[in-house]
């Protein structure tokens, strides 16, 4: 099951879209730096259908980001690694 949460923040920069693969996979990320004590800079992936969410964004632009998480585990070298990532499917332009 995946579990939404929303993050509000700031864009830092939204990267270029990427293709990858025999289906021509598209995604695209956004840089979001967050707000409070301790910001974090996260990057925030947009796949298919969802890249052109990220058209009409400016640098410094506040916004709500909604994002799945999601996680995935494979062994290498006979040790697990487990690497997590932020999808979104909604983005809101603040005042």
């Amino acid at each position: 099951m995946d579990q939404s949460i929303v993050v509000t923040g700031a864009v830092v920069r939204v990267l270029d879209t990427k293709s990858t693969g025999a289906n021509d996979f598209k995604s695209r990320a956004l840089h979001l730096k967050t707000e409070g004590q301790y910001p974090q800079t996260l990057e925030i992936q947009f796949n298919q259908g969802n890249i052109t969410l990220l058209n009409d964004l400016n640098t410094g632009q506040k916004v709500n980001v909604t994002v799945n998480l999601k996680g995935r585990e494979y062994e290498k070298e006979g040790n697990p690694l487990v690497f997590n990532s932020l999808v979104a499917w909604k983005i809101e332009k603040l005042a």
